[in-house]
C-alpha cells in the first residue's frame, strides 16, 4: 500500500467517525470539509495514475530497438551495381561487336568479305563498336537487375515486418519510431526502381545514338553522291562546250 492510499484510508476514517471522536472531548472536526478533501484526493489520484499511464504510452525512444531500422540502414550503404554510359562505350570494341550472336540467335558476319571482282579484303571491325556498346549496356542492365531484385526482396520483407510490429506497437515512441523506418524502407524501394530505370535508360540512350549515326551516314552517303554528280556533270559540261572563238585559216601563200 503506497503513501497516498494510506492517506485516503486515513481521511475515510476520520470523514466517517468524526462526530463520535467530538463528545468524547476531541477537537470538533468539519466533516463535509474532510470529505471534500478526500475527493479532491481520490480526483488526483486518478489525474496522477492517468499521467503514469501516459509515460507508459508514450515510451522511451532509447529503449526501444527496432530490427528493421538496422537492415535498412545495411541496405543503404549498398553502393549497387551500374556503370556510366561512356563508361559502357570505352569498354566496347570492334571484335566483339562482330563475334556476338546473343546465344546463337544471331549469325555473326564473317571477319572478312569479297569484292564483285572477287578480292578478299578484311573487314574493318572497328565500325561494329557501337553495336558492342548495345550489348554492353544490355548485360549491365542484367547485371543491375539480379543485383536490384535480390535487395528488392529484402526490402520488402522488411516492410512487411515492420508493418507487423507496427500494428503490435505498445508505445507512441515505438510507433513513431516505426513509422520513420517504413518511410525509410519505402524511398529504399523507390531507389532501387530506379537504378533498374537508369540501367534500362543507358540501353535505350545507346540505342537512340547507333540509330542516329545510321541517319548521319546515309545523310553523308546521299551527299557524297550527291557531290560527285555534280562534279561529272561540270566536267561533261566542259567537255561538251561548243568554242565560240572565232576560226582563223592561215593563208597558203605566206601572207
Amino acid at each position: 500500500m503506497n503513501s497516498l492510499t494510506k492517506i485516503g484510508l486515513v481521511l475515510g476514517l476520520v470523514a466517517c467517525g468524526g462526530q463520535n471522536l467530538s463528545g468524547a472531548g476531541f477537537p470538533v472536526i468539519d466533516v463535509a470539509a474532510v470529505a471534500q478533501a478526500y475527493e479532491q484526493f481520490l480526483i488526483a489520484k486518478e489525474q496522477l495514475n492517468h499521467a503514469i499511464t501516459e509515460l507508459e504510452r508514450l515510451g522511451d525512444p532509447k529503449a526501444i530497438k527496432t530490427p528493421s531500422a538496422q537492415a535498412l540502414l545495411q541496405s543503404l550503404a549498398l553502393k549497387g551495381e551500374g556503370v556510366t554510359l561512356a563508361d559502357l562505350q570505352a569498354a566496347a570494341t570492334g571484335l566483339a561487336g562482330t563475334q556476338f550472336d546473343a546465344n546463337g540467335i544471331f549469325r555473326p558476319p564473317q571477319e572478312t568479305l569479297q569484292t564483285a571482282d572477287g578480292r578478299i579484303l578484311p573487314r574493318v571491325v572497328e565500325e561494329y563498336r557501337k553495336f558492342d556498346a548495345v550489348n554492353q549496356s544490355i548485360m549491365a542492365l542484367e547485371e543491375v537487375m539480379q543485383d536490384t531484385e535480390t535487395r528488392r526482396q529484402s526490402i520488402r520483407q522488411q516492410i512487411q515486418l515492420s508493418l507487423k510490429q507496427l500494428q503490435l506497437a505498445p508505445t507512441i515512441a515505438e510507433v513513431q519510431k516505426l513509422q520513420a523506418v517504413l518511410a525509410g524502407q519505402n524511398a529504399e524501394l523507390g531507389a532501387i526502381d530506379r537504378e533498374r530505370d537508369a540501367a534500362l535508360g543507358r540501353v535505350v540512350a545507346q540505342q537512340v545514338q547507333n540509330q542516329t549515326d545510321a541517319v548521319r551516314q546515309q545523310q553523308a552517303r546521299r551527299e557524297n553522291v550527291e557531290a560527285g554528280m555534280q562534279q561529272a556533270t561540270e566536267k561533261l559540261g566542259t567537255a561538251l562546250e561548243v568554242d565560240s572563238s572565232p576560226v582563223r585559216i592561215p593563208n597558203p601563200f605566206g601572207r
